[in-house]
C-alpha cells in the first residue's frame, strides 16, 4: 500500500467514524459516501449499488445515483422486469431505487454486464474510456455510457461468509480515469461502506421477511421486540374466517398441483382485498383465512363498515375470478366468511423453543364456527349479533343456531356480499 493511498484511507475512516453514526437509510449512505468522493475529485458522474432480495415479488433491489445535471443517466437500461421504484432528492443529486421482479438475475441485461463478472469472480472490476473509442465494448453497458463523458468505470463485489451477494459500481468523468492507487482506495473504501449497508440489507430483509409471514402489523410488532413466551394484549377486533365451500370434495378431484393452483387463485385474490381495507391476515390455514380488524371505541363503525367492503369486493372479484376459471374448465370457487365482534388475546404461544405469533379467545373460536354454518344456512357471508349490533345495516336474522363447542345457541345474521348501503 502506497503512502498516499494510506493516508488517504486513514483520512476516508476519520470520516467514516464521525459520519456513519448520523446515516439512517441506504440511500443517505450512498449519497454521502459519492459526496466525500466529489470533495476528493474523484468526479463521480453515476453510482449503482445493487443486491439480492428475498422477497417473492422482488429479487433484486438497486440503488442508481446521479447529479441533477446529468439525470438521463437513470434513464438507461429500462428493464422490463421492473417491480417499483421511488427517488430520492438531494440539493444536487438524486437517487432512483428500483425493485426488480423475480426472473432478473436470468435476463440477458444483468448476463451481459460486468456486474455478473463481479459477482462470479468475486473481483474488481475496471475499464478504462478511450476518446473517441469506436471498436467494440466488452459489455453493452458501457458502450451507453460512453457517450456521457465517461473516462472509467469500477464494479466491486460485497461479499459475506464467501458468496458474492451485491456490488458497488461508479462511474467518472476525471480525466484519464482512476489511477492505480485510487482504484486500490475505492476498492477499500466500498468495501467499508458496504459494511453500513450490510447492517441496512440485514434489517431490511428481517423486516421484510416478518412482514410476509407474519403480516404488516404483527411483523412489525415482533420486530420491535414482542418476542416473550405469554406476552399477550387485550385488543378489541373483527375477526374473520373464511374458508372454501366444500374443499375436501373437490380436492379429492383434483391433482395436488391443481389444488395449490386453487389455493393460490383465491388467497391471490382474498388477501388484498382483506389487507386494502385495514384488515390483516395471520394465518392460512389450509383453505381458510383467518384475519383481524382491530378497532378502538371511537372509530368501531368505520372499521366494521370497512369489513363489509372488503366482503363486498372480494365477493365481486370471487365472481370475476370464477368467470375466467371457468372458461379455462377449471372448478368455480365459492366460500364463506364468518364474522364476529370482540375481545381477543394478540400475542405469543408456544414453547421456549418455538413460538406462534397469534390470536386466541373464545371470539377466535366463535367465528369460525359461524362460518362453518355458510354451508349449512345456504348463505356466503355470516355475522354474530355482536357485529350485526355494530354496523347499521340492513341485516337479514337467521334465528339462533347451536354451535359446535359453544355451550349457548347464538343468533347469526346473514348479509348479501352484493352492493349494500354502507
Amino acid at each position: 500500500m502506497s503512502d498516499s493511498t494510506k493516508s488517504q484511507l486513514d483520512s476516508f475512516m476519520d470520516w467514516y467514524l464521525v459520519e456513519m453514526p448520523k446515516i439512517d437509510s441506504p440511500a443517505l449512505l450512498f449519497h454521502t459516501y459519492i459526496q466525500y468522493l466529489q470533495s476528493l475529485g474523484f468526479q463521480i458522474i453515476r453510482g449503482n449499488m445493487g443486491t439480492k432480495t428475498l422477497h417473492p415479488q422482488v429479487e433484486t433491489l438497486a440503488y442508481l445515483w446521479a447529479p441533477k445535471s446529468q439525470k438521463e443517466l437513470v434513464d438507461i437500461q429500462i428493464n422490463p422486469l421492473f417491480h417499483s421504484s421511488s427517488i430520492y432528492e438531494f440539493p444536487d443529486s438524486f437517487i432512483r431505487v428500483t425493485k426488480f421482479r423475480l426472473g432478473s438475475i436470468q435476463s440477458s441485461q444483468f448476463t451481459a454486464s460486468p456486474i455478473q463478472y463481479v459477482l462470479t469472480a468475486k473481483k474488481t472490476y475496471y475499464y478504462q474510456f478511450e476518446e473517441g473509442y469506436t471498436g467494440e465494448f466488452p459489455y453493452p453497458i458501457l458502450e451507453e455510457l460512453a457517450p456521457s463523458g465517461a473516462t472509467g468505470y469500477i464494479a466491486v463485489p460485497v461479499i459475506q461468509k464467501g458468496n458474492s451477494y451485491a456490488f458497488l459500481s461508479l462511474l467518472t468523468k476525471k480525466p484519464f480515469g482512476f489511477d492505480t492507487t485510487e482504484l486500490d482506495f475505492l476498492t477499500k473504501s466500498l468495501n467499508l461502506i458496504a459494511l453500513k449497508w450490510w447492517t441496512f440489507i440485514q434489517s431490511e430483509l428481517t423486516e421484510s421477511l416478518l412482514s410476509i409471514y407474519l403480516g404488516k402489523r404483527t411483523g412489525s410488532t415482533v420486530y420491535s421486540g414482542k418476542i416473550y413466551l405469554g406476552e399477550l394484549d387485550n385488543i378489541q377486533s373483527v375477526i374473520w374466517f373464511s374458508d372454501i365451500r366444500n374443499y375436501s370434495g373437490i380436492s379429492e378431484t383434483l391433482t395436488p398441483k391443481e389444488v395449490i393452483h386453487l389455493l393460490n387463485d383465491y388467497f391471490g385474490i382474498a388477501i388484498p382485498q382483506i389487507e386494502k381495507f385495514g384488515g390483516e391476515v395471520l394465518k392460512l390455514l389450509g383453505d381458510g383465512i383467518l384475519a383481524v380488524f382491530p378497532f378502538k371505541e371511537k372509530n368501531k363503525l368505520v372499521v366494521g363498515k370497512k369489513v363489509l367492503l372488503a366482503v363486498r369486493k372480494l365477493g365481486e372479484e370471487l365472481s370475476r375470478l370464477n368467470k375466467v376459471r371457468e372458461s379455462e374448465g377449471k372448478i368455480s370457487i365459492h366460500h364463506g366468511v364468518g364474522l364476529h365482534s370482540g375481545e381477543i388475546l394478540y400475542g405469543n404461544i408456544g414453547s421456549l423453543d418455538r413460538l406462534d405469533f397469534t390470536v386466541i379467545g373464545e371470539a377466535v373460536n366463535l367465528t369460525s364456527r359461524i362460518a362453518g354454518m355458510c354451508g349449512e344456512l345456504g348463505k356466503a357471508v355470516l355475522a354474530s349479533e355482536n357485529l350485526a349490533h355494530q354496523i347499521p345495516v340492513r341485516w337479514e336474522e337467521l334465528g339462533e343456531h347451536k354451535l359446535k363447542g359453544i355451550s349457548s345457541p347464538k343468533k347469526i345474521f346473514a348479509i348479501s356480499e352484493k352492493k349494500q348501503s354502507i
